[in-house]
């Protein structure tokens, strides 16, 4: 029996990411449906559909997160779709907050921005990825 193929730091990087943003979106679902319960809703058609598209990034997130543990295909390409969706709102928040802010916020949200870029590469393309996600055992 051939040893596992180690687990590449691209693919932990992502699985930390995607369990921190999967975790804390399904905290912020959990508190709207506190305050909706204890307070009321005072516009239940928007706390629906903002409860239902949270859940959507929540799904997408943590399925990336458990099929890239159990060494999945299909995890690797929802590993990518999640970090490519936080490389999208990264760049929405650098347009949207360009001109207020200073050069420090700029920069790191360039380098941000550019390294979900990279993770998103190396995941989808780099060799030691391809070499994790397709280990069989012979």
């Amino acid at each position: 029996m051939a040893p596992k193929t180690k687990r590449p730091i691209s693919v932990w990087i992502a699985q930390i990411l995607l369990g921190l943003y999967g975790g804390g979106s399904v905290l912020i679902v959990l508190w709207g449906l506190y305050q909706g319960l204890t307070e009321g809703i005072k516009n239940p058609e928007l706390f629906f559909f903002t409860t239902v598209g949270i859940l959507a990034f929540v799904s997408l997130f943590c399925a990336g997160f458990w099929g890239m543990a159990i060494r999945k295909p299909w995890g690797r390409w929802l590993g990518v779709a999640g970090v490519t969706v936080l490389l999208i709102a990264t760049a929405v928040n650098l347009t949207s907050r360009f001109r207020d802010s200073g050069a420090p916020y700029i920069l790191f949200t360039v380098l941000a921005a550019l390294g979900l870029a990279f993770l998103a590469y190396k995941l989808a393309a780099g060799d030691a990825e391809e070499e994790f996600f397709n280990d069989r055992l012979t």
